[in-house]
């Protein structure tokens, strides 16, 4: 029956949606609280004037004025770290789709069932999407109470708080489809994921030396990573980039493709 693969792996990981939403929910309220006034918010943006900017775009901030906002303080304690969390679970939910049961030995069995490969592929590869994002609706929920918390942080522009979360949609399905992309060229587990985390700290860093090096040629390869297209600070404070939250999807569509072709032509390991 058409959808009981996506039902299945719904019913073993929604329980992921708890443990990762809940935790980065309390991630987000925690910034949220930990904001203090004006005038302290001012002292830690001279505090960070004086630091390397490198060390401010590793966290996606332009520059250090924009501490002295709630917003650009929410933006580089939440929206900085969260998508690099969600990496990780990218990476775990990239390997669930054709990984993990090929490396137990048991996806052959599943494919002898009158099942087509490309339906293993995109219902699992939906499934594990749709639970990325309940994670980070989950999410929003911790820095949403958060914001509730003091007369500040309720003049807060709760509008791009909500573009600064769907913002992180794209990015997180472009990391799972990649690493499932992967699995479906690479028999090996380890080399998979290997591939996959690779390709995604090599994205931070290219554009973290993309943005540090501004003036001169090597600023020109930011266009190579994601990471450049997510841009946290300008959708917080200029609203979501249509133009680069297409993109990433377009991309994460191509990856989508290329896994079902390649899972279907190549063989399986027992």
């Amino acid at each position: 029956m058409s959808g009981t693969i996506f039902t299945e792996t719904l019913r073993r990981n929604w329980r992921q949606i708890l443990y990762w939403g809940l935790s980065l929910a309390v991630l987000g309220l925690y910034i949220a609280v930990v904001i203090p006034d004006v005038d302290a918010l001012k002292q830690y943006a001279a505090v960070a004037s004086n630091m390397p900017p490198a060390l401010l775009q590793m966290f996606g901030m332009e520059d250090a004025a924009s501490l002295a906002t709630p917003e650009g303080f929410i933006t580089f304690g939440f929206f900085g770290y969260t998508l690099l969390i969600l990496a990780v679970y990218a990476v775990i939910a990239g390997l669930g789709v054709t990984a993990n049961d090929e490396d137990a030995g048991i996806l052959d069995v599943v494919l002898s069932l009158p099942v087509p490969r490309w339906r293993v592929v995109l219902e699992k590869l939906a499934a594990y999407m749709l639970v990325m994002i309940a994670i980070i609706g989950v999410s929003f929920l911790g820095l949403l109470a958060g914001t509730q918390t003091s007369p500040l942080l309720r003049e807060v522009n709760m509008g791009r708080l909500v573009e600064g979360t769907l913002n992180m949609i794209p990015s997180s399905l472009l990391m799972i489809a990649f690493t499932t992309f992967v699995t479906a060229v690479l028999r090996r587990k380890s080399t998979a994921t290997a591939v996959a985390a690779t390709f995604i700290i090599a994205s931070y860093f290219i554009d973290f030396l993309g943005a540090a090096a501004s003036e001169s040629a090597l600023s020109s390869v930011r266009v190579l990573s994601f990471f450049s297209y997510y841009d946290a600070q300008s959708v917080v404070t200029n609203g979501l980039n249509l133009g680069n939250a297409g993109l990433l999807l377009a991309v994460t569509a191509l990856l989508v493709v290329g896994s079902v072709w390649a899972f279907q032509r190549r063989d399986v390991g027992v």
